[in-house]
């Protein structure tokens, strides 16, 4: 199957990203080869071992306890286990402090608005000593979108880009919730570099017209699956 020549040794069965995203983070870690990483939102390792692939060292951070026991962990991840309301702040205190290469954040943990917001603002408390990304997963679904465009990416002058679209979202047919003719999956793409910005930030979304397409079906479908 292409799937094992695309992501050898990735857990596959659970790993709720499509062929685009996947391909899309792969691209990613190719090119930053990070030093260290960080994961928010582990469910069954899928992300998280691709991540692992390319990276030196990742932490990973879940509320889940059993996490652990759904695959076999990378000898280079320390996965923690708790809310990362949390466990999130304190560890980029930490790694800030420490002046850490952490090159590359994948968040995936809460969809609604303000997890998503809190988990963004926790990272970007983080000043980069080094080129990093911050990918945030189902970028294109409704509620996911309002806690990114909400997140203050203002306030870390590192920040130099953001795009909502960086891959965009698809109408899924039989989503996580059971629901069919959801919007889901997409991915938001943030570039932090050591420099301070000297331009105004936008925050981009470059298939802002699709997303709210897809968003207009998918209510439709709802309406008539009634």
């Amino acid at each position: 199957m292409y799937e094992t020549q695309l992501y050898p040794g990735v857990p596959l069965l659970h790993w709720q990203m499509m062929d685009c995203e996947r391909i899309a983070l792969t691209g990613l870690l190719a090119r930053m080869r990070p030093k260290l990483a960080i994961e928010v939102g582990v469910y069954h390792g899928g992300s998280l071992t691709l991540i692992s692939q390319f990276s030196e060292r990742v932490i990973a951070l879940d509320i889940d306890p059993d996490v652990p026991n759904r695959f076999a962990v990378p000898v280079n991840v320390d996965l923690r286990i708790g809310d990362s309301t949390t466990i999130l702040p304190k560890l980029i205190r930490e790694l800030d402090n420490a002046r850490a290469p952490l090159n590359f954040v994948l968040i995936d943990a809460s969809h609604s608005a303000d997890g998503v917001r809190c988990d963004i603002e926790s990272v970007l408390a983080f000043q980069p000593i080094q080129p990093m990304a911050i990918v945030i997963h189902d970028g294109g679904n409704a509620e996911c979108r309002r806690g990114i465009t909400a997140a203050d990416w203002q306030s870390n002058p590192h920040v130099h880009n953001v795009e909502l679209d960086f891959v965009p979202a698809q109408i899924i047919e039989h989503s996580v919730s059971g629901k069919s003719g959801e919007v889901w999956g997409g991915l938001a793409l943030a570039y932090l570099d050591p420099r301070v910005r000297t331009h105004t930030l936008q925050v981009r979304a470059g298939a802002a017209t699709t997303v709210r397409a897809l968003q207009r079906c998918a209510t439709d479908l709802s309406i008539l699956d009634r």
